[in-house]
């Protein structure tokens, strides 16, 4: 492959010759042409001159003038009567000479003519005799004559081009020395930081400004290159060894659904090799509900999260897959990435204390009871002091419903977490049943002097299960008249948007601590515990709101202000 520098000079080369060429072409046309104008004037000039010396002369004076001629000058001279008839002259080398100028359209100034041949000239001059008559000199210059004095014009133009051409060659070649091979150079540079050598260079000492700057600018690119790829290989080693060893298993799938990565982790987790990177991801996943999740990303092009149960040998183990859609800087889907946490160890210690609270509950249900008929026969009986006996009894009989309150949201929240729960969905009339829980709570409402207020925004039907949706109305209205100050406001509001429903509770109570805000769903979690515990309360209210509003697909959001009040707003979908 040739080099910038070869291509540049060869076509310099061909660009001068060829202008060198022309020019002498040109010149050497230029210079014939001129020479023969000049000897045209010359003729002019000599046959005037005869003309103006002879004019008036007789005939026999002029034919001794044209005979003294010497036959060794460098042209001829013919005398022509008025038919053209040659009647004196030198026409040795003329031979056969026939002249077809017609001597009428001979102007007294002279005409230049011959019809018959093109390797002379001639100049014809009309000459009047002492006689009256009129006899015509013609002088005549042969172009053979000539020829030599073009061949020095060409061998002139030729050396002085050819030497021209040595010198521009010259020229041309020390402008390449300065200016093209530091591009070559260059080139031969950066070639090689293309290639990944980036420990080539560019030499520096320049006398020119702006090689010696591109030379700079070179080493210092190449050196910036140098740092970068470092820098770039020490952060994908330390990226491949984070991905090779984290606790969670990753795989990463294509657009087409190529596997293109696995890690270590989840080599350990299903004991796969490596021969399934390359391979399409159908049929060699642990569960097909890994690649339901996959075609999941594809078809929404959004982040999804399950849960999962995979079955791996003789192990049945449970992980959070969490499935996201990698995209290109342009927007567009490039594959997908999985993410495997093995949460088995979790869901045990909770199915643990799933099992000791829903234990503890069934086993404590029965002794409560029994306390609470023990102390309802007491207080049908008389003891020696009725005052206190029955202030004892009365509070055993509180505490005793309280105990039973708190076994029931126990077991309804046990029930609610079980996988094999399912709720009996129908048609629910949202702002029919918001009135019934208001009546239901008018009267607790009306003790504290607390006005419930409900507004309706449109008809909302949901496909929900009506005793569990009626359950969470009457837990955040009777929280929102606990929690209340007397003489205030609960407004219960019914909202239709275009494809949700919304129910809002607001209430101008205690409020919560923003920094309470996302505990107040966990199980006992109470955030005045003095008043929850006065007001009959048991701690699991909203934890047993937040699992059915979980089962409903819906979700709950909660906005707070101490001191202020509560808004808690579910968020329906629509059927």
């Amino acid at each position: 492959m040739k080099t910038y520098r070869s291509r540049f000079l060869t076509t310099l080369i061909l660009l001068v010759t060829g202008v060198l060429l022309t020019l002498g072409i040109v010149l050497g046309q230029l210079f014939k042409d001129f020479y023969l104008d000049s000897e045209r004037d010359r003729l002019k000039e000599d046959a005037t001159l005869a003309a103006l010396y002879l004019d008036g002369s007789g005939l026999s004076e002029i034919q001794d003038y044209v005979g003294q001629i010497d036959d060794a000058s460098s042209f001829d001279i013919l005398l022509l009567n008025r038919r053209m008839e040659v009647i004196a002259g030198t026409p040795f080398r003329v031979g056969a000479f026939e002249y077809r100028i017609n001597a009428e359209t001979i102007s007294p100034e002279g005409e230049f003519g011959n019809a018959t041949r093109d390797d002379l000239i001639q100049f014809t001059k009309p000459i009047e005799l002492s006689s009256g008559e009129t006899v015509y000199l013609s002088f005549i210059r042969y172009i053979s004559d000539l020829e030599s004095v073009y061949t020095r014009i060409w061998l002139t133009i030729a050396f002085a081009l050819f030497f021209s051409f040595f010198i521009i060659l010259f020229v041309l070649h020390n402008l390449t020395n300065q200016f093209i091979r530091p591009i070559d150079e260059a080139t031969i540079v950066l070639r090689e930081l293309a290639d990944g050598n980036y420990r080539a260079r560019v030499y520096e000492l320049r006398n020119d400004e702006e090689t010696g700057s591109l030379a700079g600018s070179i080493n210092v690119l190449a050196r910036n290159l140098e740092t970068i790829s470092l820098g770039e290989a020490v952060q994908r080693a330390r990226l491949e060894s984070l991905i090779e060893y984290m606790g969670a298993g990753l795989l990463l799938v294509d657009e087409r659904g190529i596997v293109t990565l696995v890690n270590r982790s989840y080599r350990d987790m299903f004991q796969y090799d490596e021969l399934m990177i390359g391979q399409f991801y159908h049929g060699i996943l642990p569960s097909p509900d890994v690649e339901t999740l996959i075609e999941d990303v594809y078809l929404t092009e959004e982040p999804h999260r399950r849960q999962l149960s995979i079955r791996s040998g003789f192990n049945q183990r449970t992980y959070m897959v969490s499935a996201a859609p990698i995209f290109s800087d342009t927007g567009m889907l490039r594959g997908t990435t999985l993410l495997f946490n093995d949460i088995s160890e979790l869901k045990r210690l909770e199915q643990m204390r799933k099992d000791f609270v829903a234990n503890v509950s069934h086993e404590l249900k029965t002794p409560l009871t029994s306390i609470r008929g023990f102390s309802e026969t007491l207080l049908d009986g008389a003891k020696e002091v009725p005052e206190l006996r029955n202030q004892f009894l009365d509070i055993i009989q509180k505490e005793a419903t309280r105990m039973q309150m708190l076994v029931e949201d126990l077991l309804e929240l046990s029930r609610l977490e079980r996988e094999d729960f399912h709720l009996e969905f129908a048609p629910v009339q949202l702002n029919q049943l918001v009135e019934e829980v208001c009546l239901v709570l008018s009267q607790k409402a009306e003790k504290k002097s607390i006005q419930l207020e409900t507004r309706h925004e449109g008809e909302v039907v949901l496909q929900a299960d009506l005793n569990r949706i009626k359950q969470v109305i009457m837990n955040l209205v009777a929280n929102a008249i606990n929690y209340s100050p007397e003489e205030s406001l609960v407004e219960i509001a019914v909202e239709r948007k275009e494809k949700t429903a919304r129910l809002i509770v607001k209430d101008n109570g205690i409020g919560i601590d923003p920094k309470e805000v996302g505990r107040i769903f966990e199980r006992f979690y109470r955030v005045d515990k003095a008043r929850s515990r006065n007001s009959g309360g048991t701690g699991l209210g909203l934890a047993i709101v937040k699992h059915i509003v979980d089962l409903h697909h819906a979700t709950i959001q909660v906005d707070s202000v101490e001191g202020e009040g509560t808004t808690f707003t579910i968020e329906f979908p629509l059927p």
